[in-house]
């Protein structure tokens, strides 16, 4: 069971990353939109603003920053599904696909269970036997 679970966990790292490595994109734009100068000054609030060059430098600086962070998060990613990939090539055509639908396209179960054409139940049985001869193997 041990072994199942340390299976489970790095293929939903992997889920996890390519999530939160879309999210690092996200800001990225963000802070890029940001720097841009399309946010401007607003004259509808009472307070002291900054400078538009500062607010341009502090957003460059952070999407510099979060850039090299998206670099190596890619980067390690690229290594985990690799090796899932070298894994899953292992396993039984269901296993290999339900392995793949769920945590590296990260698709739902039940579209996974709709593109393998069986039963979200027989899908769950399929996940766990994929689970058990993935972790055979890492």
């Amino acid at each position: 069971m041990a072994d199942i679970k340390k299976a489970d966990r790095f293929l939903t790292q992997i889920r996890n990353t390519d999530r939160e490595l879309t999210d690092i994109l996200n800001q990225i734009n963000y802070l890029r939109y940001k720097a841009s100068g399309a946010t401007g000054i607003r004259y509808d609030k009472d307070h002291v603003q900054t400078s538009p060059s500062d607010m341009v430098c502090e957003a460059l600086a952070e999407a510099v920053d979060l850039e090299r962070k998206l670099s190596d998060r890619h980067r390690e990613l690229l290594q985990m599904r690799q090796q899932a990939e070298d894994i899953t090539q292992l396993l039984s055509d269901n296993e290999r696909y339900l392995i793949r639908y769920y945590y590296l396209d990260r698709i739902s179960m039940t579209e996974t269970a709709d593109r393998l054409h069986m039963s979200s139940r027989n899908a769950y049985r399929v996940k766990a036997s994929a689970l058990i001869e993935f972790s055979k193997h890492l």
